[in-house]
């Protein structure tokens, strides 16, 4: 892995060789019927913060019915006016964090996965120009915060742990930065983005 692969120019130049199919995607779950998985999006949202590159996290009120109180990207179900799954990503971040779509430089889709929670997920990858006067959605979103990808690719704040679902064991990837932890299905994201990253 080379040294300067976090860099904002490393970074840049891996992101811009995405296009509109995932660069990775997952099977189904054992036990999950992918028929009933519900479309989804996000987008992971990335801005160049004194030279390093860092990712904008949310982090979900206590009183959301679904992943209450979880750190997430910001994203959603499809709806019926979303032409694809890159608008919905776009669509969704807007209205969670109050990043404009036209301030998006979207580069296109990393990876595609189902949940145990029966989601199927598109994460998508876009930047935009830090400084940003986010709007954050209180009804949706209890705290937002920018995290460095080197940071959060030390393997200090990385841990691996078995979890179990019904008769199958997973891999969750935890990630510490200051007082949050992302970990779930948002930390499978993260860890796969920065292992592609340093490929």
């Amino acid at each position: 892995m080379r040294e300067d692969h976090l860099s904002p120019k490393e970074v840049r130049r891996r992101l811009a060789t995405l296009g509109d199919q995932p660069q990775l995607s997952y099977g189904r779950i054992p036990g999950v019927d992918p028929s009933m998985l519900t479309p989804s999006a996000v987008l992971i949202p990335l801005c160049e913060v004194e030279g390093r590159m860092s990712a904008v996290f949310t982090k979900r009120p206590d009183t959301m019915p679904e992943h209450s109180g979880e750190v997430s990207f910001p994203g959603g179900r499809v709806e019926e006016d979303d032409e694809d799954l890159s608008q919905t990503a776009l669509r969704e971040t807007e209205e969670e964090i109050g990043l404009s779509t036209q301030d998006v430089e979207l580069y296109g889709a990393l990876l595609e996965m189902p949940t145990v929670t029966g989601y199927q997920i598109t994460a998508y990858v876009g930047e935009f120009s830090h400084p940003y006067d986010f709007e954050p959605n209180p009804g949706e979103i209890e705290a937002l915060f920018v995290a460095p990808l080197e940071e959060l690719a030390d393997p200090k704040n990385h841990r691996v742990e078995r979890r179990s679902w019904g008769e199958h064991t997973f891999d969750i990837h935890y990630f510490d930065y200051e007082e949050y932890v992302i970990w779930g299905a948002t930390g499978h994201m993260l860890d796969v983005l920065l292992g592609w990253l340093g490929e």
